[in-house]
């Protein structure tokens, strides 16, 4: 569900699907996670979260080849296809190599004589003149970033009542089309934690080594990419935008963008963009991969239809384990999972202040790893 308007129709959209609005906490108290129509934190939760994690936070070394300026070449090389290469390599938009559909248009599959598979996403036309400004801001911060855990921008073409944008292709379908086990194989949690890895590297680079910072806006599970080696790139800068250049300068003042249940109820509420806007998608993003639910699950009962609320009870009370897609049938420790929640609901703290940024989570998540890895091996051992 995409925000294209105002933070009033967002409102209006989410409470019509979240009535649990206002509910109580078992010990009587109100229970502050959605107040004022957001899926956020409280300051007081926030504090109970704080008291359980360390004051001063280990800095893991950044990855020379995932935080530097720029990442080894990819191989893929910019191309300049005409109108008529892409309709006679997509069979003139033949449905058949249709790969998907979103707000901005269709994508399809395209190879190359060389063998190269290509992502050709075109405008739709009803929409055509309305998009123009995605398309050209997609298209502008695209050809200035270059990162591996970022889909590369190939090509575009803006020519009469066509405007279609060539990346490179993804092979393995989205984050979210796995977490549902469309592709069969149910992720495991090495996996999953590397995927938000992943992630973090890629919205690190956005924010710290990009030639300006920029915000994504919608980071979300559908715009998450995966390889056949399952590393994950993030996909869709329709909504991007450039963030504040000026030293004395931490936000911008901006129409509301981005997707119900993904949107940081900071920026909802004052229409003040910052980059710890993409860090509370990126908690949101965290949950759902650690519990393979949707940000809002309509089809549930009103207690576990906002993830964040649920999760957040179920953490409160010590039950990381109730909180893990019950897919996942390996043993993980508990001081695992209250590290890797601790950093999910850090980055959902309902002010941007409280949240930590993007290369802090990666360095925290780092950490994580290591354990989780050392205990595997401990583990291998034993048996």
């Amino acid at each position: 569900m995409v925000v294209a308007t105002t933070a009033g129709m967002f409102l209006v959209c989410f409470e019509s699907l979240c009535p649990c609005f206002g509910s109580k906490r078992k010990d009587g108290s109100e229970d502050h996670v959605l107040a004022g129509h957001s899926n956020s934190l409280s300051s007081s939760e926030m504090r109970s979260i704080s008291d359980r994690i360390s004051a001063s936070p280990l800095r893991v070394p950044a990855s020379p080849s995932r935080f530097s300026l720029s990442s080894p070449p990819s191989g893929n090389e910019p191309l300049n296809l005409s109108l008529e290469h892409v309709i006679k390599l997509t069979h003139n938009f033949s449905p058949t190599l249709m790969m998907g559909e979103g707000y901005f248009g269709k994508v399809y599959r395209a190879e190359l004589r060389d063998g190269r598979v290509l992502a050709i996403k075109r405008a739709k036309k009803e929409h055509f003149v309305s998009l123009r400004a995605e398309f050209s801001n997609e298209v502008t911060l695209l050809k200035s970033i270059e990162h591996r855990n970022l889909v590369q921008l190939l090509g575009y073409i803006d020519k009469a009542n066509e405007r279609i944008i060539i990346t490179e292709f993804v092979s393995n379908g989205t984050l979210r089309e796995h977490l549902d086990g469309q592709h069969g194989l149910v992720l495991g949690f090495n996996q999953r934690l590397e995927i938000a890895i992943d992630v973090a590297h890629g919205l690190t680079y956005l924010h710290l080594y990009a030639e300006k910072p920029i915000i994504h806006r919608d980071v979300k599970s559908s715009n998450i990419l995966l390889t056949e080696g399952f590393r994950a790139k993030v996909a869709d800068f329709g909504f991007a935008r450039t963030g504040p250049t000026d030293p004395g300068q931490s936000q911008i003042e901006t129409d509301v963008r981005g997707t119900a249940g993904y949107v940081d109820p900071e920026y909802l509420r004052t229409n003040h963009l910052t980059i710890k806007s993409d860090v509370f998608s990126y908690g949101i993003l965290l949950l759902e991969i650690l519990s393979g639910r949707r940000p809002i699950e309509v089809r549930r009962g009103a207690t576990e239809r906002i993830t964040v609320r649920w999760a957040f009870n179920k953490y409160n009370r010590g039950n990381v384990r109730d909180i893990l897609d019950p897919m996942l049938t390996e043993a993980v420790s508990e001081d695992i999972l209250n590290n890797i929640f601790d950093v999910a609901f850090q980055c959902v703290a309902p002010t941007r202040e409280d949240r930590p940024h993007m290369k802090e989570v990666a360095e925290r998540l780092w950490k994580i790893r290591r354990d989780y890895t050392k205990m595997q091996r401990i583990a291998e051992l034993i048996l």
